[in-house]
């Protein structure tokens, strides 16, 4: 019974519920902007390549600023970091809002800005991920792992695409706006949660030496490095890729309506709400390691839907199967993350987790652009689905790297007198 009232203990705590808030409402701007720069960029490009070079512009420094981030987080306050990276972020699309009112805007300042919007983010993600263990109980910690992908998905990925989609056919102007909008509203949720101190650490140490004790945990950790190692793989070459090559295929393959496009994100949403909505309420398993993969090699396995997709109907298969599954995924993982790893390097950690696991994203966006002109989108989805799916397979199978649940596993049962 407890597990089924997870989420709603969790509405019961301020922090936590102020944050959710706060990342929802940013979270549908974020889906408004996302369907409506895809368009832009097709619109004045038409083509996949330069999509995926404007994904990678994004992803890039992202990836190359992790660590730094990561370093950061685990010096100041991860809630005052994340205020500043909303600011930062409402003032980068505000800008960009303004440059398509003025029609000054070209191709090489879309790159510029999504270069820009990828150091901030840089900054975000490994702050909330160590900002939730300090607001939020540990036994409520999958609760929160799962209901913030619930939201994201919910609103991000369904609402919030649908909605930009209507309004980017009206004005791209006006459906960037709303994701600067949502932005401040997300500062001023953090704003009015209570301030979390700075994370003790060696006050000894330089930035270099707190960057190098983060990537060392995580390579003297098996399950940590390993799994990291996997699912970059999947990440850069089936995942990543798939929010840039079905919008193409649907367009340039089965000439869809812009609509579809919006439609197909929201689908990927709704399958994504509901599998957040169950892993919400689904106690931690014993073999934590062995069921996160399952759920990971199953939506890697989906991808093969791609290539005998004719319709709509078909290729909307993919993201329905594989939102859910790498939600399942994800949820054990950050749990993991946030119950195993020491709290004075969780930003660290979780700034290599992001580091090795989108690192050779932007590579792949680009190689997967310039092989889907190639040999067909249909084709690359087969030929990478199957490259993809080895690390799982092995991960599955190996002793050594599920040690980690070996005591979980045979822990003797609790008697009840």
């Amino acid at each position: 019974m407890k597990k089924k009232l997870a989420l709603g203990q969790l509405a019961r705590h301020r922090e936590p519920r102020l944050l959710v808030t706060g990342q929802t409402i940013s979270n549908f701007g974020d889906g408004v902007a996302l369907v409506a720069l895809t368009l832009l960029v097709l619109d004045t490009t038409h083509s996949v390549t330069k999509l995926a070079w404007f994904a990678a512009a994004r992803m890039t420094p992202l990836v190359v600023f992790l660590l730094i981030g990561g370093a950061i987080v685990d010096r100041y306050s991860r809630r005052v970091l994340l205020i500043i990276s909303d600011v930062a972020r409402a003032v980068l699309t505000g800008a960009l809002v303004f440059m398509i009112a003025s029609g000054l805007l070209r191709f090489w300042e879309l790159i510029i800005f999504a270069i820009l919007f990828g150091c901030f983010d840089a900054v975000f993600y490994p702050a909330i991920s160590a900002l939730t263990p300090e607001i939020v109980p540990v036994d409520l910690l999958p609760a929160m792992n799962a209901v913030r992908p619930l939201a994201n998905n919910l609103v991000g990925n369904m609402i919030g695409p649908a909605v930009g989609g209507i309004l980017a056919a009206l004005s791209t102007g006006l459906a960037i706006g709303v994701d600067c909008a949502t932005f401040v509203v997300s500062a001023a949720a953090l704003l009015l949660m209570k301030a979390t101190p700075r994370p003790i650490r060696n006050e000894d140490n330089s930035m270099l030496d707190d960057i190098k004790e983060g990537v060392h945990y995580v390579r003297q950790t098996r399950w940590l490095w390993t799994t990291l190692l996997g699912v970059s793989l999947v990440n850069a070459f089936l995942f990543v890729p798939m929010f840039v090559l079905i919008p193409y295929f649907l367009r340039h393959n089965l000439h869809l309506a812009k609509d579809y496009v919006g439609f197909a994100v929201a689908a990927s949403g709704v399958a994504g709400a509901i599998g957040a909505l169950v892993a919400a309420n689904l106690p931690t398993p014993k073999r934590r390691v062995r069921m996160m993969w399952t759920y990971w090699t199953i939506g890697t396995l989906a991808a093969l839907v791609m290539g005998i997709a004719t319709n709509f109907w078909e290729v909307i298969i993919l993201p329905i199967v594989a939102s859910p599954m790498m939600i399942f995924g994800n949820v054990i993982w950050e749990s993991m993350m946030q119950s195993e790893v020491p709290r004075e390097l969780l930003g660290r950690a979780s700034s290599v987790d992001w580091f090795v696991s989108l690192g050779i994203g932007p590579l792949g966006l680009v190689i997967a652009g310039e092989i889907a002109n190639y040999i067909g989108v249909r084709m690359y989805f087969v030929v990478f689905c199957v490259i993809c799916v080895i690390p799982g397979l092995y991960i599955l199978k190996s002793k050594r790297i599920n040690e980690i649940d070996a005591e979980r596993v045979n822990r003797a049962p609790t008697v009840v007198p």
